[in-house]
């Protein structure tokens, strides 16, 4: 039987050009240029894609009242917040600035960027594996898939269209 692939998406590099060393990423919070379009009012800044667990890191700026539809993830979690007030329709705390949060994989959540945040929020998020988009909390059916690959893709697309210098993402890919 064939091996059939979820999607076709790759990071693009020969694999004698991918690196896999140390490296830094410096981003610019305040700066509109390389935030990508990612939700009704909210925007992802990329700060690493794992070209081996499909997984990402990247700096998520919300609106007040902004939110990502429901989903589950696949792997481990672990988020940093930086500015702004959000939280988890599930869950009764709210993440404040200084906020650490660790998520297991399988839990469905909807990340809401709270209506009383005093100001966008900033979260680092550091994702190992995919996100798994419902199109409901309980018992939901899929509505989309989300990892490094399509998070690269969507990034080189958005870049390429503001003008950005794509080559920048490569340096992403480890």
């Amino acid at each position: 039987m064939p091996i059939a692939a979820f999607n076709n998406v790759t990071d693009g590099l020969d694999p004698s050009r991918r690196n896999r060393g140390h490296f830094i990423v410096n981003t610019n919070l305040d700066d509109d240029g390389p935030w990508v379009p990612y939700a009704e009012g909210v925007w992802i800044q990329p700060c690493c894609f794992n070209a081996t667990t499909g997984g990402f890191s990247v700096v998520l700026k919300g609106l007040p009242g902004a939110k990502l539809g429901v989903h589950y993830h696949v792997g481990i979690v672990r988020g940093y917040t930086m500015r702004g007030h959000w939280r988890y329709l599930e869950h009764e705390w709210t993440a404040k600035p200084g906020t650490f949060i660790y998520e297991p994989a399988g839990e469905a959540h909807t990340l809401v960027i709270t209506d009383d945040s005093p100001e966008p929020a900033l979260i680092l998020f550091m994702v190992e594996g995919g996100l798994v988009y419902l199109d409901k909390g309980v018992n939901g059916a899929f509505a989309a898939f989300e990892d490094g690959f399509s998070a690269l893709e969507l990034t080189r697309k958005y870049y390429r269209e503001a003008g950005l210098d794509v080559g920048q993402l490569d340096l992403l890919i480890r």
